[in-house]
């Protein structure tokens, strides 16, 4: 008993300090489930279809609505050429000048939790891309391209994307075929790479001022 006297003030301090340890570490588990549960998740997929006829869907994951910004294609030829294309609007569908239903002819708006949607074929993707860029044409030997999704939350004010690469090829028939480099979409949300989005959507609307 002389000894817990003794040293009463040092045990009490110890016992603080592992009492604070435990909550810390509590709050640090509470925090990091609470950012993953909002953390926005977008998958990118292939199917409907084989090779450049195959759809694109786009699949929100996560606990929170998304509201789909933009699409991005970037393409590489085979020499190794790079062209990019902005291409969130459905051109095809603006081309039939059918007005009934406006929200059929562009793939920007709001995609709820587990929820996709077609932003359309392969093919047609490339045929948008070349509307958009003077300097790329369907005929040329392309050898991959990269589709990428901006899209924004309620939750956060930055900018949210996702991408994924698919290597474009030929079977023994001479059919194409799409290959995806990775097994799932690549969550685009490290500070630089939505610096990078932003700044390429910036040149987009050919202003210069920040999001």
């Amino acid at each position: 008993m002389a000894w817990l006297v003794e040293y009463a003030p040092l045990i009490s301090a110890v016992m603080s300090g592992v009492t604070a340890t435990i909550w810390i570490v509590y709050l640090n588990v509470f925090l990091s489930s609470y950012r993953r549960q909002h953390r926005p998740s977008i998958l990118i997929t292939a199917a409907g279809g084989k090779g450049m006829n195959a759809h694109c869907f786009v699949t929100n994951l996560g606990l929170e609505p998304v509201f789909l910004l933009d699409l991005i294609l970037d393409v590489t030829l085979q020499d190794g050429r790079t062209f990019r294309a902005i291409i969130p609007e459905r051109n095809e569908r603006h081309a039939e000048g059918n007005d009934d239903d406006a929200r059929a002819a562009t793939n920007i708006g709001p995609l709820g939790s587990a929820e996709e949607k077609d932003v359309g074929r392969f093919r047609t993707l490339i045929a948008r891309a070349c509307a958009e860029n003077p300097d790329m044409r369907e005929d040329m030997p392309f050898s991959c391209l990269e589709i990428t999704v901006v899209c924004v939350t309620a939750s956060r004010a930055a900018l949210y994307g996702a991408s994924r690469r698919y290597v474009i090829s030929r079977d023994h028939a001479g059919s194409t075929i799409l290959r995806p480099t990775t097994i799932t979409a690549r969550q685009i949300d490290g500070w630089f790479a939505r610096r990078a989005i932003a700044r390429e959507l910036r040149k987009e609307l050919g202003t210069t001022n920040p999001l």
